[in-house]
């Protein structure tokens, strides 16, 4: 854990230094500040959930740069081999790289959460869908990281990782809607199940935490860590 710990802080010391992060930041900020105010203005409602369903969607396109560079930079510039030749494993690499992502992911919705004290200011609203949205919100962006990581583990430039993960999510995105929800076989709720669209839109926007649809995005989460791990390890001893 001491390497893991360590490794972290060094990942995060990029993040911090890099505009891109900033942008990412600024931008997640002003966005989803300016749907929140115009949402209260002209509803008069105190909620957040269309905040988070607005929140959800920024998250599919800031999250591939914040994944883009995390291995595709190492193997492109070929610090790659330097990092491995430390005292480390490969899978101390990748949970650093991860863990770093999702400390920066939680820095980006900080400033969401404000939203939240403000409607408590104004008004009374329920806690449990404010509770339920930034929960949702954590683990899809947990997932879209993970999913980002190993996309930027496949390929040596930051753009092509970039592309590939937002394509992937879409596709994955896209799944919910192609099989009818009428479907009842075995194979159209194989596909419902694996899009992620389901499991957050139409649980968590809605204010409701599901032990289901948690597991689902931890499993898929973990298991990309994995597949991180094993394809990282393969590239290094081709």
């Amino acid at each position: 854990m001491r390497n893991v710990s360590a490794l972290t802080r060094r990942e995060l010391g990029a993040y911090f230094l890099s505009p891109t992060a900033y942008i990412v930041l600024t931008v997640f900020v002003l966005l989803t500040g300016w749907i929140f105010f115009d949402f209260i203005n002209a509803q008069h409602e105190a909620s957040i959930l269309p905040v988070v369903y607005f929140m959800g969607w920024m998250l599919l396109f800031i999250s591939p740069m914040l994944t883009m560079r995390l291995f595709a930079d190492e193997f492109q510039t070929g610090t790659i081999e330097t990092l491995m030749t430390a005292p480390v494993t490969t899978l101390e690499v990748v949970l650093s790289k991860y863990l770093a992502s999702l400390f920066f992911l939680l820095v980006v919705l900080v400033p969401p959460m404000l939203y939240g004290a403000i409607l408590f200011s104004v008004g009374d609203p329920d806690p449990g869908p404010i509770v339920a949205g930034y929960l949702g919100l954590f683990l899809l962006g947990s997932y879209f990281l993970a999913l980002g990581m190993v996309a930027s583990a496949c390929v040596r430039t930051q753009i092509s990782a970039a592309v590939i993960t937002i394509i992937l999510l879409l596709i994955l995105q896209i799944l919910s809607f192609i099989v009818p929800a009428e479907n009842v076989d075995a194979f159209s709720k194989a596909l419902r199940y694996i899009s992620y669209w389901n499991h957050f839109y139409g649980v968590f926007t809605k204010g409701v935490i599901d032990t289901r649809d948690v597991v689902y995005f931890v499993s898929v989460s973990l298991f990309c860590v994995f597949l991180t791990t094993v394809i990282v390890t393969v590239r290094r001893w081709r």
